[in-house]
């Protein structure tokens, strides 16, 4: 483990020394902070009108953390409202018959044509008698059984008419009217999903590490405005040679100090990269910047109470891998 030494003495991060590295030279690696972080942004963009958190402050779960302005949107989703209220009309008028006054005004015609037809079969039997006795002439026969027939298909044809309006409309054009519905429940359904994207809670507790906008700036769709740190996101990160990787295993305990820590934090390693790479320029060795190493990630045993911050310089001291 003494090739590794050369890693702990030369370790700046943003201009500042790890002293506390160069001090347990013979068992420590260099490593610093490192957080998972969650930044919030909308699908929407807008004038940023509320921002109600500060950098530093501490958030819950559903903790509202911005507000868009949403006039846009709530005009859209009330458009998708009107349109499907229009739908579902279209649904309701095509399952059921014509209005009562339609049905009043084809059964007024169906009695006058009942009517005629009553006529007509009388004229037609007086017809007859006539043509009997010889009073009549065929043509004037002829005339009344075309009249009586025109009357009884009248009478048919009214009746078929009365039996429609009491239908719905065809199967066909009802499916028809059912799939705008749901189109149209589809389309409120991610209206309104925009307007609570415009004032988004908080995924998760913890701590807002930065804020990209101040009230009034316009926000890009997508743009992130505030980023969040949660206690279990955050992680430490060190740089181990390959020589030295076979030593180690995910689950494997660790102790982690820094300078101003009053006693080792105990971790365990989360992560072990697949592939090699050049020491990063954050670490800087002059025995072994140019070997290769491997990444590995640490989480603390508890997140809760982990005292230090993303960018801190430590050093690292691996514990025996267990068996």
């Amino acid at each position: 483990m003494r090739k590794l030494i050369g890693l702990c003495g030369w370790l700046f991060l943003g201009g500042i020394g790890l002293s506390a590295c160069q001090q347990e030279a013979d068992s420590s690696l260099p490593g610093y902070v490192e957080g998972d972080y969650v930044r919030i942004a909308t699908p929407v963009a807008g004038y940023l009108r509320e921002l109600p958190v500060t950098e530093g402050q501490a958030v819950t779960v559903d903790q509202p953390l911005f507000r868009l302005e949403s006039n846009e949107t709530i005009s859209n989703q009330q458009t998708a409202a009107a349109a499907l209220q229009k739908a579902q009309a279209q649904v309701a008028d095509l399952n059921k018959g014509k209005r009562s006054e339609e049905i009043s005004a084809l059964q007024a015609q169906l009695s006058a044509a009942q009517a005629a037809l009553r006529l007509s079969e009388q004229e037609l039997s007086r017809q007859q008698r006539l043509r009997q006795q010889g009073f009549s002439n065929q043509s004037a026969l002829d005339q009344a059984a075309s009249t009586r027939l025109q009357a009884k298909g009248k009478v048919r044809d009214l009746n078929a008419q009365l039996a429609l309006a009491a239908q719905a409309a065809r199967v066909d054009v009802r499916q028809a009217a059912q799939a705008d519905v749901t189109a149209a429940t589809a389309q409120l359904t991610h209206a309104d999903w925009l307007v609570t994207q415009t004032a988004p809670h908080s995924p998760v507790t913890g701590r807002v590490e930065e804020t990209l906008y101040q009230v009034g700036e316009w926000i890009p769709a997508g743009s992130p405005v505030v980023t969040l740190l949660a206690p279990e996101a955050v992680k430490i990160r060190f740089y181990i040679p390959e020589a030295a990787l076979a030593t180690i295993k995910q689950g494997q305990h660790i102790s982690v100090s820094c300078d101003s820590c009053q006693q080792p934090i105990p971790a365990r390693i989360s992560f072990i990269a697949n592939s090699a790479e050049y020491t990063p320029p954050v670490i800087y060795s002059k025995e072994n910047r140019a070997k290769l190493v491997f990444m590995v990630e640490a989480k603390p045993l508890d997140s809760k109470t982990f005292p230090l911050h993303p960018g801190q310089p430590v050093a690292v001291t691996l514990a025996k891998a267990e068996q």
